[in-house]
């Protein structure tokens, strides 16, 4: 039996500095913050599947996604953000280098003896 599925790891919460929270109108209150998911075979990131960025207020703890976004500083720092700042983190990718590793070792072993 072969455990598959999907998992998400977050990239690092950055506090913006511009624009208020489309819900509460509280200033300077948001936070951007990004999500990869990955697919894994027991537990073990094989590769990334794709990627959401999210819009948090530290007052009413709204989450917003682009589209909710009416402020153009805040959405000029939410694009920022997503450009920039998303990064594929190396341990999705752990299950490949594994699988390399496996296939390269059964391909050099005999050669060798």
């Amino acid at each position: 039996m072969i455990i598959f599925g999907t998992g998400s790891s977050t990239i690092q919460p950055q506090k913006l500095n511009t624009g208020d929270c489309p819900y509460c109108k509280t200033e300077n209150s948001m936070w951007v913050q990004g999500y990869k998911k990955y697919v894994h075979i027991f537990w073990i990131p094989f590769f990334p599947i794709g990627k959401k960025v999210y819009t948090v207020c530290e007052h009413c703890k709204g989450v917003f996604e682009k589209k909710e976004i009416q402020n153009q500083k805040l959405l000029q720092s939410f694009e920022d953000f997503k450009i920039n700042n998303v990064k594929t983190p190396w341990h999705h990718f752990i299950g490949l280098i594994i699988l390399t590793l496996l296939i390269v070792f059964i391909i050099i072993v005999p050669i060798i003896k």
